[in-house]
């Protein structure tokens, strides 16, 4: 019964993961800068929400460097939320 125990925190945390990962996708860094940048945020806020320095956040838009998986995570949902914000206020055709 401890084995389908164990089975069974191995599989929870595996998915928990897994679901970390697919939180975590990225757009290609050109996207990720033209998103802040349509929005009118600039890299000093961007890194001030995610707590990294500007030049981190520089480096992950022209695809220097890539984000470790708990800051890829946060990242990746500022930018949806950014992409988001973005479109509601454009009026629609």
């Amino acid at each position: 019964m401890k084995a389908n125990t164990v089975q069974g925190d191995d599989a929870a945390r595996a998915e928990e993961l897994a679901g970390r990962v697919r939180a975590g996708q990225l757009p290609p860094p050109a996207e990720r800068a033209r998103i802040r940048q349509a929005a009118g945020v600039t890299l000093e806020h961007f890194a001030g929400v995610l707590r990294v320095s500007q030049m981190t956040v520089s480096r992950w838009e022209r695809g220097e460097t890539e984000p470790g998986l708990d800051q890829r995570v946060m990242y990746a949902r500022l930018l949806r939320e950014v992409a988001a914000a973005t479109t509601e206020e454009q009026p629609s055709a």
